[in-house]
């Protein structure tokens, strides 16, 4: 049984469509779970299903795992947990590709980690006679398609793709058998407005449809929320908070989210104001920057945290990290694992992270790997490290993650049979030559070209590949190691904890965007690189962007529980503080004890 607050309680109860604002740290996936298994018993008997659609991976994970927990194995059966893409791909895009001519019958989900990825940015570039450099990837990540199917996004609007850039790269995606998560949703919505009868169906099969994080929820997703409610036979019960609405970039307005509530007859007058995450002084601090009515209140353990807020001005980013936030971290007996630092790009976080690896401070995020993400061996290497040194398999699934992707690199095949049986088989079998090869070669770099002739040996013979990968993945391992001798890695001393770091780093300060800290919480939190021209970003130009930068201050804010350090800097004679650091009312020198 969980337990629930009275806000919690009386917001599960609804049974109309409801649109639920959840203030930071309320705890609204457990209010999520408890709407579930609610409705799960009531369809155990019928041939409908309990939707649940949230934002990450992760926190699908986080939900399943609760319901293995808290339900039993026919109410967890009838829960249909995923993100929405996942959604589309498995309700609409997978089974009904073949009503859309121009799509791939079989095909791929292309991911910026997929050499192919950056092939055809080149191709297509090279086509308009343009040279590619980083932002030229950046832009065409960013790109996604809009309710009419006209490209838009960040690299649309503000970089170098042009509308016949976009359509040959969507022409040369199809071409390789991929589709990108813009496409994904875009012909989901297309067959859907096309084929009511796929609409009908999928409305069929679920009574509820439970939404998180619904304010970032895209002007696309919301069309194929129209559609399958056009049928109403299907409810909603979405969640979210406006004031953390932060992805326009990807097409999303708050005010989008509250007109869909509105259009279908949503209750709005049900709201979670207590925060069971921050102590008083971080929640008044994020009070003063947005007020909210009702207002947010700490709760619980977090009221009576005692909280450290403070504002400085430094020369440099790194200053604010090694002059103040690891002193606190110290003063206030806070690990390292438990903290963060935000800042609104991660160009702002590389030269921290180098910075801070040359001090030996484990850090986790942008520029913290001393080699590159994609070298092929690099995410099983990382997640076979971190199993090596431990005494439990609860990284399997995080080896089973990246044996998937590199078979995939290798082979070119999408072998979903990774996550059966077999696979796991497999997986389970390279944990213990991991420890093997670490009892045999204690040193990361021997234990590095090792596992890296272990993997293609255990492939082969669970006949994965059609010949074992051997010079491939020496080769991968070759590039790692030329890698961290550029950035200057003692190589002789490199541990094979510090390659498990990446793959399990609760001993590492983490380093993230404030977009991506979304849905975290940290005992710590600093803020970096806040100044006019990153927050707000000098290109805003309109209230709404300006407005938008509040909130992802407000977001940044509200993930830490005791301690927050916010940090300007003059490391260009042009900088000025964020104009929001005002208006949270944070005073320059001023350490508040709550």
């Amino acid at each position: 049984m969980i337990s629930l607050t009275e806000e919690q309680q009386s917001a599960v109860e609804v049974e109309k469509h409801l649109l639920l604002a959840a203030c930071p740290g309320s705890g609204k996936t457990r209010v999520i779970l408890a709407k579930l298994l609610g409705l799960a018993d009531t369809v155990e008997k019928s041939p409908r299903f309990i939707g649940c659609i949230t934002y990450t991976n992760a926190a699908v994970d986080e939900i399943e795992s609760r319901l293995r927990v808290y339900g039993t194995n026919t109410s967890t059966e009838k829960c249909d947990v995923s993100t929405i893409h996942s959604f589309c791909l498995q309700h609409i895009l997978r089974p009904y590709s073949w009503l859309v001519a121009e799509l791939p019958p079989t095909f791929k989900v292309l991911t910026r980690e997929i050499a192919d990825f950056e092939q055809i940015v080149e191709a297509v570039e090279d086509h308009f006679g343009r040279a590619t450099m980083a932002r030229t990837f950046d832009d065409y990540e960013s790109l996604r398609v809009d309710v009419h199917g006209e490209p838009a996004g960040d690299g649309f609007e503000h970089g170098i793709v042009t509308r016949d850039s976009a359509i040959l790269y969507w022409e040369f995606v199809r071409a390789r058998g991929f589709l990108d998560f813009a496409m994904i949703l875009f012909y989901s919505l297309r067959i859907l407005r096309e084929h009511p009868f796929v609409a009908r169906g999928i409305a069929a099969r679920f009574e509820w449809l439970l939404v998180d994080e619904f304010q970032d929820t895209t002007d696309v997703q919301l069309a194929i929320f129209r559609e399958l409610h056009r049928h109403l036979t299907t409810k909603f019960f979405m969640v979210g908070d406006h004031n953390q609405s932060i992805m326009s970039f990807a097409g999303a307005r708050p005010d989008l989210a509250q007109e869909f509530a509105t259009e279908i007859g949503a209750e709005l007058d049900y709201s979670l104001t207590a925060n069971f995450r921050s102590a008083p002084g971080v929640v008044n601090t994020a009070h003063t920057l947005i007020a909210t009515n009702p207002r947010m209140h700490s709760e619980g353990k977090a009221k009576d945290f005692d909280a450290k807020v403070t504002y400085v001005h430094v020369s440099q980013p790194l200053n604010a990290i090694t002059e103040h936030f690891l002193p606190m971290l110290q003063d206030e007996g806070i690990e390292l694992g438990n903290a963060a630092v935000l800042a609104p790009w991660w160009t702002h976080l590389i030269p921290v992270a180098r910075a801070l690896r040359e001090f030996d401070i484990p850090v986790f995020g942008p520029g913290a790997r001393p080699y590159r993400r994609r070298r092929l061996l690099a995410g099983l290497a990382e997640q076979l490290g971190a199993c090596a040194e431990s005494e439990h398999f609860l990284g399997l699934p995080g080896v089973e993650k990246a044996l998937f992707r590199l078979i995939g690199d290798i082979t070119g095949a999408t072998r979903f049979d990774v996550f059966s049986y077999a696979g796991r088989r497999t997986a389970l079998a390279l944990i213990y030559r991991a420890r093997a090869c670490a009892t045999a070669h204690p040193g990361g770099k021997a234990w590095l070209y090792q596992i890296a002739a272990e993997i293609a040996e255990q492939l082969y013979t669970d006949g994965w590949v059609p010949a074992p990968p051997t010079a491939l993945l020496e080769a991968s391992a070759d590039e790692m190691v030329r890698d961290m001798r550029a950035n200057r890695v003692d190589l002789e001393n490199l541990a094979i904890s510090d390659m498990g770091l990446f793959a399990n780093p609760e001993k590492a300060l983490k380093l993230i965007t404030m977009h991506n800290s979304k849905g975290r919480e940290f005992d710590a939190v600093a803020l970096i690189s806040m100044n006019y021209g990153h927050l707000p970003h000098f290109s805003s130009t309109t209230q709404e962007q300006y407005d938008e930068a509040r909130r992802l201050f407000y977001v940044g804010i509200t993930r830490a529980k005791k301690v927050l350090l916010v940090a300007s800097d003059f490391s260009d004679r042009r900088n000025r503080p964020c104009p929001f650091i005002t208006e949270a009312g944070l005073m320059l020198g001023g350490s508040e004890d709550w």
